[in-house]
């Protein structure tokens, strides 16, 4: 994000100069990486607790990680919304606050299905790679906010 940044502003022998969307993605991408830091013991956590491995999800139960991290980026999604919605003239409203509403209903979506699984095995492997996804969806955006 920075790196890739100031990497490229150097090699055009352009100044830095933070911008607004550099600042969001770097730290949006930063909220959403330490989420999915916790989320990864999800898929393992039979073999976490079968090796004796403390994680949240043995600690805590794979449904209310998997929730806590639902919240959490929810908050990261609303947070992007209310800055395309206050700040138009550093972001694209329409991208900002629509492309990270579409996350926010899709995240949702996942994670009811989820929820209806029961936090079942297979559940928990597909809503995993869904979180990355959605990692994946937010730089695909990034050069049109």
């Amino acid at each position: 994000n920075y790196g890739v940044n100031d990497a490229t502003t150097a090699a055009l022998g352009l100044p830095f100069a933070w911008s607004g969307p550099v600042a969001f993605i770097t730290s949006f991408v930063t909220c959403f990486a330490v989420i999915i830091s916790v989320a990864k013991d999800l898929p393992d956590v039979e073999g976490d607790r079968e090796n004796d491995i403390k994680t949240f999800a043995t600690w805590l139960g794979t449904g209310k990680v998997a929730m806590a991290s639902v919240a959490l980026l929810m908050l990261n999604y609303t947070a992007a919304m209310v800055l395309g919605v206050t700040h138009p003239g550093i972001f694209r409203s329409a991208v900002m606050t629509g492309g990270h509403f579409i996350c926010a209903c899709l995240l949702l979506w996942q994670a009811s299905k989820l929820h209806h699984t029961g936090y079942s095995q297979e559940g928990i492997k597909q809503f995993y790679r869904f979180l990355w996804n959605l990692f994946y969806c937010e730089y695909a955006m990034y050069p049109f906010i």
